[in-house]
């Protein structure tokens, strides 16, 4: 089952729900059978702004975790693994999706936000509650997220272990997860992308 290609309808869902994560969009898909190859486009590099190429990388990422909420919208689950081969740099990560039927239902309803993560809302300091659901959502990335005091509203501060390819990549993954989730619950959120890390406020 899983060699056989997935439906146009279905890369179209997939493909649409990739395409807000960024303005630049500095990945290709390459799809065989159910497998969906996330590249780096190199022609999107800006080396004199992001030598290690971190914000590019960071970007992909999230578009890696939109791609995820699409598979759980389609009732399909999903594998990911980043950066799999050191002979393949530009490969940043290889998803598997399965029409289990049974897809992560967390996944399928952040899909929902995708679309309106960009809406206008009024500027309002996140509740203990909110603060509580956006580390989680960190957490299940596999990175930290910390709160600072900010002169306007908290300063959240997304960190990884380590500062490898697959580490930023994760980062996206992770900072999409939160902006999503931030989006539930109706809170206004800004990013900012300083080396060797990214703010969230």
């Amino acid at each position: 089952m899983l060699d056989e290609q997935l439906t146009n309808e279905a890369l179209g869902v997939l493909f649409d729900a990739a395409a807000p994560a960024s303005a630049v969009r500095p990945w290709r898909l390459d799809v065989n059978g159910h497998l969906i190859d996330v590249y780096l486009d190199g022609s999107h590099a800006l080396p004199a702004h992001d030598r290690a190429a971190r914000a590019l990388l960071i970007a992909s990422g999230a578009a890696v975790f939109d791609l995820r909420c699409a598979a759980a919208s389609l009732s399909f689950d999903s594998w990911v693994s980043l950066c799999p081969y050191r002979h393949e740099p530009d490969l940043l990560a290889r998803m598997v999706v399965e029409p289990t039927g049974l897809p992560d239902q967390e996944l399928r309803s952040l899909y929902a936000a995708i679309r309106s993560r960009h809406l206008t809302r009024p500027p309002a300091a996140p509740t203990e509650a909110v603060r509580f659901a956006l580390t989680r959502a960190a957490e299940l990335e596999n990175t930290a997220l910390s709160w600072l005091p900010g002169p306007f509203a908290p300063l959240a501060v997304l960190t990884t272990d380590r500062d490898e390819p697959a580490d930023q990549v994760a980062a996206g993954m992770a900072l999409e997860r939160v902006l999503l989730t931030a989006v539930t619950y109706g809170v206004a959120t800004s990013y900012l992308h300083h080396l060797p890390r990214t703010d969230l406020s």
